[in-house]
């Protein structure tokens, strides 16, 4: 099949680019130094994808094409831009849909299928197992069989989950009771952050519940994985519209989760229940701020003077100056506040091929920085942090 038999609507919006360039200014991946040649710049893409609809690329599915498409990781700042409203980075996610119908799945690909099956295996390990894919001999086959650079940040599940946890933790009164959705990262990786914002909450008269879910499908998304996507979607929102019906929120800690829930989910399922999930989303992050700007106490930041890192889906998510305000509100001062993008991409700047690029819009973020850095996103937090020589946080976690 040819490529325009393969895309959807959404990947044919590709067809609309009038090539001006605008989504090059704010691409990250199109203002690195190796990003001089034009097929390797966000408006490139476009013109690739049309070429190929014209048929003036004869193969379309070639891996040279895939890994330029691959310079795109989802970070929707062009699609603030694009004079076409094009959604970019849509066309490249179905354009890799395409790809997997056509020649199938290469071997990165399989961490985005199986993140949430392997996060779950392994917070059942004991850390000195988990331990050995820290080694030289762990890095190495990380590296052959999915191409996970050796210095790449490998966040591994500290022990255990929050589903034994969490039902530890309950307000003796409690006046608001929300469902949360920790995503696979706080729920099997690094249960301990969800516990202690639990308990932060709990001493606000707030509870937590935690309904049957699976992973948000973030990587999913990204991959173009849209058949599993949906499965997964349809699992989570039938749960957890179980919960809004009976009068809960939607309480989520991560900014991937709160993109797939308010955003994608609504378009991959088209239905009413999606749509009314979406409107009951709350992020942790305005929750927080709600509780500084009410008058009830505070929570206390850990340090004073910190550097705030907008990140990527923040922006997207109009979530920065809330973080921002809470942050002030709370006592922190901030010292300074960066928009440009780390370079990680939820994993994107894991893999070996990518690496020198994530480091290199890494290091331009931190270029100058001290002190405390605050970011909302778990992986972008891991990335600079394996950079920055001083302490990174996740913004939630800094109240923790």
């Amino acid at each position: 099949m040819s490529l325009r038999e393969l895309l959807d609507e959404e990947g044919l919006m590709a067809e609309r680019c009038v090539r001006c360039g605008f989504c090059n200014s704010v691409c990250p991946t199109s203002l690195v130094s190796s990003a001089y040649k034009p097929s390797r710049t966000s408006r490139g893409r476009m013109v690739l994808i049309q070429s190929a609809l014209e048929g003036a690329i004869p193969e379309v599915f070639d891996e040279e094409l895939a890994e330029l498409m691959d310079l795109c990781f989802g970070c929707n700042r062009c699609v603030k831009v694009c004079p076409a409203g094009i959604p970019i980075p849509d066309v490249v996610r179905r354009y890799r849909e395409a790809y997997h119908s056509a020649v199938g799945v290469r071997g990165e690909e399989m961490l985005a299928l199986r993140y949430h099956r392997y996060a779950v295996t392994l917070s059942k390990v004991p850390r000195p197992v988990t331990g050995v894919l820290r080694s030289k001999i762990g890095r190495l086959f990380l590296e052959r069989a999915f191409g996970i650079s050796r210095d790449a940040p490998l966040p591994l599940p500290e022990g255990g989950n929050l589903d034994d946890k969490l039902r530890d933790i309950r307000p003796p009164r409690w006046t608001r009771r929300f469902a949360f959705f920790p995503d696979t990262f706080y729920r099997y990786v690094k249960p301990s952050a969800a516990l202690r914002l639990a308990d932060l909450l709990s001493r606000h008269q707030i509870s937590l519940s935690l309904p049957p879910q699976t992973d948000s499908g973030i990587l999913l998304y990204e991959y173009g994985f849209y058949d599993r996507l949906r499965e997964v979607t349809r699992i989570n929102v039938l749960s957890l519209i179980e919960r809004v019906r009976e009068g809960e929120q939607v309480l989520t800690c991560s900014p991937a989760a709160t993109l797939m829930l308010r955003f994608v989910y609504p378009r991959v399922l088209a239905t009413r229940e999606a749509e009314v999930l979406a409107e009951n989303v709350v992020d942790i992050n305005e929750l927080l701020l709600e509780l500084v700007e009410s008058g009830s106490r505070p929570p206390e930041p850990q340090v004073g003077e910190v550097t705030l890192h907008s990140s990527c889906l923040s922006q997207f998510l109009g979530l920065t100056e809330k973080i921002a305000r809470a942050l002030r509100a709370s006592g922190a001062s901030l010292r300074d506040l960066r928009s440009d993008c780390c370079g990680m991409g939820g994993v994107w700047g894991i893999y070996a091929k990518r690496r020198a690029v994530a480091v290199e819009l890494c290091d331009r973020l931190v270029s100058g920085l001290r002190g405390h850095l605050v970011t909302y996103s778990e992986t972008c937090a891991s990335h600079i942090q394996s950079v920055y020589a001083g302490p990174v946080v996740s913004s939630f976690e800094f109240f923790v």
